[in-house]
């Protein structure tokens, strides 16, 4: 698999968590219009982004109207955009100075125009359980790091780069979409499509820019692979690349990012992911096969 890399580390990933946790905040309005004016999905992934490669953008779905538009938000130059149906840029807010409750207003100043109509109600404004931040309160954002910033697009960047080459290759894959809540971006291989309820097996290949306090600690972005139902009593294979185990709350194979960081620069981290998620994806769906059932012999 070729996949595209921009090389991550040259800023401090302790520098890359308030960054982090600002555009997380800001995706929450990003992701607010098509929360409102798409058809609702039984997954709800109507409420997701995707990655833009032109605006280097995570970008929703098209809200059809006067002027067909998509929502999205840019990690660097941070700014909310909002993108025609060839994903040029019509409009844009930068993060830098405003508050959340501006980027709302704006979006409401914004979307009539090019719905042709009134919202029929306000935007929805986040919920509970997004890290906690100065913005959240109404400061103001402040994007002085822009180093750190331009970091957390490029770890989007190559995560959509390889989540898609491994949604392409793999029967049964989703597509790859950013979820807002968590704000992961991610792909899952269903092993039993059609089946219905929590039983039919499933792998999640994704990427978390960093967790949120109580999800596990990582403070960091870390490659993830996690088999579904996770696997009880079992033995859990060695993974390349300097892979582990998370065991805490879910199990899932991890790679963190001193270890991927760890590889060299360009070239030898993509080949360090893609070695990682090779092996942990092998992992995954040896730990979901499912014993063969012993033959029945008719009595006589």
């Amino acid at each position: 698999m070729t996949i595209s890399w921009e090389t991550l580390g040259t800023v401090d990933p302790r520098r890359v968590v308030d960054a982090r946790v600002q555009l997380h905040w800001a995706a929450q309005a990003a992701s607010s219009p098509a929360r409102q004016l798409l058809e609702p999905r039984p997954d709800s992934s109507e409420q997701c982004f995707r990655w833009a490669s032109m605006p280097r953008a995570l970008a929703q779905d098209l809200v059809d109207g006067v002027w067909p538009f998509r929502s999205a938000l840019r990690p660097s130059t941070p700014a909310l955009l909002l993108l025609d149906a060839n994903d040029r840029v019509t409009a844009e807010l930068t993060l830098d100075g405003r508050t959340l409750e501006e980027l709302y207003a704006w979006l409401d100043r914004e979307i009539p125009r090019r719905i042709g109509r009134a919202l029929l109600q306000p935007l929805q404004r986040p919920g509970e359980g997004l890290p906690e931040h100065p913005v959240s309160a109404d400061e103001s954002f402040s994007v002085i790091d822009a180093a750190a910033f331009s970091e957390v697009g490029r770890w989007f960047a190559n995560a959509h780069s390889l989540l898609s080459g491994i949604a392409q290759s793999n029967a049964n894959a989703s597509a790859v979409r950013c979820w807002p809540h968590h704000f992961d971006i991610a792909t899952l291989i269903s092993l039993d499509p059609g089946s219905p309820g929590e039983s039919a097996r499933s792998i999640g290949v994704g990427l978390s820019p960093g967790d949120s306090p109580g999800d596990g600690g990582r403070a960091h972005p870390y490659f993830y692979v996690t088999a579904w139902p996770y696997p009880k009593d079992r033995e859990l294979p060695a993974l390349a690349a300097g892979g582990v185990w998370n065991t805490e709350g879910w199990t899932g194979a991890v790679l963190e990012t001193p270890a991927l960081l760890s590889a060299g620069p360009g070239e030898a981290q993509a080949a360090a992911a893609e070695s990682f998620m090779e092996s942990a994806l092998a992992a995954c769906r040896g730990l979901l096969e499912r014993p063969e059932e012993p033959e029945k012999h008719e009595e006589e």
